[in-house]
């Protein structure tokens, strides 16, 4: 008789030979959806994923269940691939989801043997993509997450995450799926922590609701509420202090508080809450003596000579700190168990807290303290601690010298986690950080130097923590784009700083030069870039600007290509994208510089830029001087289009006063005002339909909104994006005018502006977009790519 793998291996074959007569988009639904899990029985998943046609056609979330979290690096490459985008794929036809594997891979600067299917959309051209380290997306949180940390639950690695939705979930590391979802805060659970507790694992969470809770997580029971905090609940511990089980937390009231489980759990058996504590001199386990209670202080009214615990005498109370506590955690220093916190002061402070007495306190942060840990390297202890002055700093926790400053974040830094060493390994002798810029960074210990930065994220890293799977060392992350991610340490390869940004790419266009069709980039790494349109090949890098660039627009020049880029500190360029150099400087805004677009007014070519300091200008590009100041935006200008309504040249504006503006170019006077929008205008762009010029606005308020240029009347608005747009563009295709939009929702839109039908396209942390002919060029947090529109929606 058959064993049972070899049924399910004869299930597997019986299906796979059905699906070649068939082919995989026409397979049966049962195939799709449990193929895998037989192919998993019967260990023939591996093979299965060589298949690139079985991997469009699955359906997702139950392959990417058997696959795992994919960390096996003798998985086919295509599988660990399919396991990027795996969490991007639900609800897309076959041809959308080869589409999406297809680009993951050019982001990745992976091959991956597809041709474009009739079904599919659209199709990847090419992507300068900085490669990320291997890992597996999860989500199941609906919301921010806002603490990860790592556990063994039933002797399978785990992962514990709380967030904004009030839940603290458990997930299975192995394959990738919830074990089970804890209930009961009513606030966003902002921390949690893990441990061992009678030999079961448990988890700590609190957060919004001023409660610190403890949860079985093999059972999922809610074991103890530990009430007292009189705000929120920021950070919280699980661990022993002179062989007794505490839980330490803190929060907005400034307090970091101790409790006593062992002390709980006798209370709980006493079965009394209000008898009294054991005679006067009696020694607390704490190493208190005296008068007092278990933590050392004195009640008014105690009462000696009757044994047994009360509340109060189960938590011990530290003030010092003189704003919120954002973390605390507990550690050992030349042996001795020590308390480690830091705040809205400033400081990051080490307590004893069997005696519950400050030990030292560490100042050098310019800002709030959002994390700090201790670590061991080389025999020395070492204090790291990061916060909203952006810095990682290193201090001797023997005696608090300080020990380095490392720069590398640009934004806060929100959390740090130790990595458990590992001889030879990627993270012996580091600790790693996460913060606003939605990196994590790896740092050595020893020398304070940056090894490995780790982009993926499409919002801020609020949490980080180190775990194994398989005996793999791996990094668990959780961020404000409600996912967490589950990292392969053994990262990617650092990439050529010549053919990719070095950081978020924030704008994006097309023009000529050479007579061949070019993109134009801009990022935060303070260049902009030039590329081959066909091929994405790298032409030339434009450096000069002191701050990020934001935006660029092509122009012509005395018959020679220019390219008018603008940024941080007020700056405005024009270069010759021909050789790359900069040809002038357009002073004159006092603040960023947040928009520019160029036009052609009576053969002269002009350039329109917008900011923050509420302006918009016009520029005559021949001169470099302004011809006009428009003022008349409240806030912000955020954005600027030009074009030509009634055969005069206009510039359309937004802003964070939520209007759209248009004005005469030439003459520097307003036209219509445009509004509608119930918050910050972030983007607009100008088409034709139907021979009349449109504006398409989006912004905050998720809504894409269409306006007739020539009156100002509103037209549609085009609902679809679930968050913010952030970025828009017009273009033709296949001879319909299309609007792009992207959006915080992670997606980006083509919309038929004639009819309002829309596709989508999963692409996170895009910034900027433009249509050129058929091909739309998008800027995003980790590189640029083109995909060809194969047809409007």
């Amino acid at each position: 008789m058959e064993d049972d793998a070899d049924a399910e291996a004869t299930i597997v074959e019986r299906l796979r030979a059905l699906a070649r007569v068939d082919g995989w988009e026409r397979a049966n639904p049962y195939t799709s959806h449990h193929l895998a899990a037989h192919a998993r029985a019967a260990d023939r998943l591996p093979d299965l994923g060589r298949d690139l046609g079985y991997l469009v056609a699955a359906e997702p979330d139950g392959l990417a269940a058997a696959l795992g979290t994919g960390l096996d690096h003798e998985l086919p490459d295509a599988t660990r691939l399919y396991l990027r985008c795996a969490h991007a794929l639900r609800g897309l036809t076959t041809g959308e989801r080869a589409a999406v594997l297809s680009l993951t891979g050019s982001q990745n600067n992976q091959r991956v043997d597809l041709t474009a299917p009739r079904t599919a959309p659209w199709w990847p051209r090419w992507a300068r993509y900085r490669p990320t380290p291997y890992h597996r997306v999860l989500e199941g949180h609906r919301g921010s997450v806002r603490a990860v940390a790592a556990a063994e639950v039933d002797g399978r690695p785990a992962a514990v995450t709380g967030g904004a939705d009030r839940t603290v979930r458990v997930w299975d590391l192995a394959s990738g799926s919830t074990l089970r979802i804890l209930e009961g805060h009513t606030g966003a659970v902002q921390t949690v922590a893990t441990g061992n507790l009678d030999g079961a694992a448990v988890a700590v969470s609190g957060g919004d609701d001023g409660t610190v809770r403890l949860w079985d997580l093999s059972t999922g029971r809610l074991l103890r509420t530990l009430t007292g905090h009189t705000g929120w609940v920021a950070s919280a511990d699980f661990g022993r202090v002179d062989g007794r089980a505490v839980v330490v937390s803190a929060g907005s009231d400034r307090t970091v508080r101790i409790w006593d489980l062992d002390r709980l759990a006798a209370l709980d058996a006493h079965g009394e809450p209000g008898v009294h504590i054991g005679p006067s001199g009696h020694t607390n386990d704490f190493g208190s003596v005296g008068h007092s209670n278990a933590f050392g202080h004195v009640r008014p009214g105690t009462h000696f000579g009757h044994p047994g615990p009360r509340v109060e005498d189960a938590v011990r109370v530290l003030r010092g700190h003189t704003g919120g506590v954002r973390t605390v955690s507990l550690g050992t220093v030349g042996g001795r168990t020590v308390l480690l916190t830091g705040g809205a002061d400033r400081t990051v402070r080490i307590w004893d807290p069997a005696r519950g007495t400050e030990v030292r306190v560490l100042r050098g942060h310019s800002g709030w303290v959002l994390a700090a840990r201790l670590a061991e390297t080389d025999g020395r202890t070492v204090v790291v601690s990061t916060g909203d002055d952006w810095d990682v700093r290193f201090w001797d926790a023997a005696d608090g010298t300080p020990l380095r400053v490392a720069e590398g974040h640009n934004g806060w830094g929100r959390c740090v986690a130790v990595a458990v060493p590992e001889p030879g390994g990627p993270v012996e002798h580091a600790v790693l950080t996460g913060g606003a810029d939605r990196t994590v960074r790896i740092w050595d210990l020893r020398t304070g130097d940056c090894v490995q930065v780790m982009d993926g994220h499409t919002g801020q890293v609020r949490s980080v923590a180190v775990s194994a799977v398989d005996q793999r060392p791996v990094v668990l992350t959780a961020g404000d784009d409600a996912t967490v991610r589950v990292w392969d340490l053994r990262g990617a390869e650092e990439p050529d700083p010549d053919s990719v940004h070095g950081q978020w790419v924030l704008a994006v266009t097309a023009g000529e030069a050479d007579g061949r069709p070019v993109a134009v980039s801009g990022g935060t790494d303070r260049t902009a870039r030039v590329w081959d349109l066909a091929d994405g090949s790298p032409l030339a890098v434009l450096r000069g600007h002191s701050g990020w660039v934001g935006r660029a627009a092509c122009a012509v020049l005395d018959g020679r290509p220019i390219v008018v880029t603008s940024g941080a500190h007020a700056e405005v360029r024009v270069w010759d994208v021909a050789d790359g150099t900069c040809l002038r400087v357009l002073a004159g805004h006092s603040s960023s510089v947040l928009a520019v677009d160029t036009g052609t007014a009576a053969g002269r070519p002009y350039a329109v830029t917008a900011g923050n300091d509420s302006t918009v200008r016009v520029w005559d590009l021949a001169d470099g001087r302004a011809r006009h100041v428009l003022t008349g935006h409240t806030g912000g200008v955020r954005t600027v289009a030009t074009s030509v309504a009634d055969g005069r040249p206009v510039a359309v504006t937004g802003g964070t006063d939520g209007t759209v503006r248009v004005w005469d170019a030439v003459r520097g006077e307003p036209v219509h005002l445009l509004t509608g929008h119930e918050r910050w205008v972030r983007e607009v762009a100008v088409g034709e339909v139907e021979g009349r010029p449109v504006v398409v606005s989006a912004g905050d308020d998720g809504t894409v909104r269409t306006w007739d240029l020539t009156d100002g009347r509103p037209l549609a608005v085009l609902e679809g994006h679930t968050d913010a747009v952030l970025a828009a563009a017009v273009g033709r295709v296949r001879g319909r005018t299309v609007a792009a939009t992207a959006g915080n929702d992670g997606t980006v839109r083509v919309w038929d502006l004639a009819d309002g039908r829309h596709l989508r396209i999963p692409l996170t942390g895009c910034y900027g977009l433009a249509v050129h002919h058929s091909t739309l060029l998008a800027a995003t947090h980790l590189g640029v790519c083109a995909v060809d529109l194969l047809a409007p929606p």
